[in-house]
């Protein structure tokens, strides 16, 4: 229901934008090529006639249905900091090697993420499909996270915990019967939306 309006949708965009920028500017990065290939992501997106390869896609991969908890929270976010919380253990010993220098490290934990994507690439059934255009926007994006939250403790790190602690007390509430009204599917999404707002 969230998704059927165009001004939600051009919300969560903007949204989603303005953070994945903010990190990427915390860590120093240019966000001009994460810009091009989100804004690309998000005009495949607002192709309905995509939907149902996109949910084929999805559905390979245990998402049942289209909609912002299962594909943005739990399929992307929350797998993410899944994988984040345990890392290959090469990454692991890069990060911990107290005799490589932080730079090198950083470039190490940027090279296992392009190495990881280039992978799942070549995995892809639909080379133009949804997964293309996510693994173009996770390119710019993953190695930012994974270094900010495995490298060491500055405002990038601050900034990665801060957004994925607002993203956890986000699914909290969700859960919440005080906050959320599960009476109807209009009354849980319009408390969703003001979730997702504040």
């Amino acid at each position: 229901v969230i998704l059927s309006d165009s001004a939600n949708q051009i919300f969560l965009a903007e949204s989603g934008r303005r953070i994945l920028c903010a990190l990427i500017l915390r860590a120093r990065k240019n966000p001009k090529k994460f810009e091009e290939v989100f804004d690309e992501m998000i005009s495949f997106l607002e192709q309905a006639d995509q939907w149902i390869h996109t949910e084929m896609e999805l559905a390979a991969y245990g998402v049942k249905h289209l909609n912002f908890y299962d594909v943005v929270l739990d399929f992307i976010l929350m797998d993410s900091f899944e994988d984040l919380e345990n890392p290959p253990m090469a990454i692991q010993n890069i990060v911990n090697n107290h005799w490589l220098n932080s730079s090198f490290k950083e470039t190490a934990v940027a090279s296992s993420c392009w190495s990881v994507l280039k992978q799942k690439k070549q995995q892809m059934k639909v080379p133009d499909g949804f997964f293309a255009h996510f693994y173009a926007v996770c390119e710019h994006i993953s190695p930012v996270l994974a270094w900010g939250f495995l490298g060491p403790r500055n405002s990038l790190n601050e900034l990665c915990s801060y957004f994925k602690n607002q993203i956890l007390y986000f699914l909290k509430d969700i859960f919440d019967f005080e906050k959320v009204r599960y009476s109807s599917v209009d009354n849980l999404a319009e408390d969703l939306l003001q979730l997702l707002i504040r």
